[in-house]
């Protein structure tokens, strides 16, 4: 019965943002793609097993290219943490008080972290969420295999399958902005749709 809820929210979502439609199989969820511009946005849910124990993740990647090695880390404090650390990272104070004491902000470019969460509308679309994760990462669907060298994909989970239409419409907002903020700061390039 869960099953069927998800499959209608995924449609559903589909619907309301002119996405694509994609029926799950074997352990892959349901899944809708949003074409943005030359990106793709992909909203699904996928099961992280831990030995036999195993939780339900929502994920949300964006394939891009990178023009430099930028790379970070937003999370909540005390969100328990699922992926490994980026090397070279460190911790960033980016100057909002607020903001500062809610997440942690982790990246191996000071300015230009700091670049991209000088945009208000970014800071509330994170702040806005009650778990956050998002990042630049080297890895497919943030827990999948290696991808090939040069490709990455801003990355967001949250623990729990998010069927709310309203906070998936306001990630999908935070992705658009986070990927045109990116591309004005040369940090990735216009990614072609296949």
């Amino acid at each position: 019965m869960k099953q069927n809820q998800n499959s209608n929210i995924w449609q559903e979502f589909t619907k309301e943002t002119g996405g694509i439609f994609t029926e799950g199989y074997s352990w892959n969820s349901d899944s809708t793609t949003i074409e943005y511009k030359q990106w793709k946005i992909i909203f699904d849910y996928y099961t992280l097993w831990s030995g036999k124990y195993s939780s339900k993740m929502t994920r949300v990647v964006a394939p891009i290219l990178l023009n430099d090695n930028f790379k970070f880390e937003i999370y909540n404090e005390g969100f328990i943490r699922k992926v490994e650390k980026l090397f070279g990272a460190q911790d960033i104070q980016i100057g909002y008080s607020d903001f500062d004491n809610a997440f942690t902000v982790k990246s191996n470019n000071e300015f230009k972290i700091k670049t991209l969460l000088r945009n208000k509308e970014i800071r509330s679309l994170i702040e806005s969420q009650k778990i956050t994760n998002i990042q630049i990462c080297s890895i497919k669907g943030i827990w999948e295999e290696e991808l090939p060298k040069g490709e990455y994909e801003l990355s967001y989970f949250a623990d729990g399958e998010i069927d709310n239409l309203e906070v998936l419409q306001l990630l999908l907002q935070l992705f658009k902005l986070m990927l045109d903020e990116l591309f004005q700061m040369n940090s990735i390039n216009k990614m072609q749709i296949k």
